[in-house]
């Protein structure tokens, strides 16, 4: 299933975390907007993952939503994602 993962982390640090960390497995979309395909299991652990990083912060949030095949093919992005991936449909 593929997941959208947004951030909005106000310290350098914590976000540079969170970048480091999502840059290994996710496409980065806009700057704080990562998606990546995942199984349950792994997701339940990058959601762990990420309440660990974001923990660091006083008034930072992450946010993590499963995105079904319909809602996937409704997903509109305008402009160009930051990186390339074949599933957005770009306007």
């Amino acid at each position: 299933m593929k997941y959208l993962i947004c951030y909005d982390i106000p310290e350098d640090d914590v976000r540079g975390k969170i970048v480091r960390y999502l840059e290994e497995f996710a496409f980065r979309l806009q700057y704080s907007v990562f998606s990546c395909n995942a199984d349950a299991k792994t997701a339940a652990l990058i959601w762990q993952d990420l309440l660990q990083i974001v923990a660091e912060s006083d008034k930072g949030s992450v946010l993590m939503s499963p995105l079904c095949k319909s809602c996937e093919k409704n997903l509109r992005l305008s402009g160009k994602p930051l990186e390339e991936e074949k599933g957005f449909m770009i306007v």
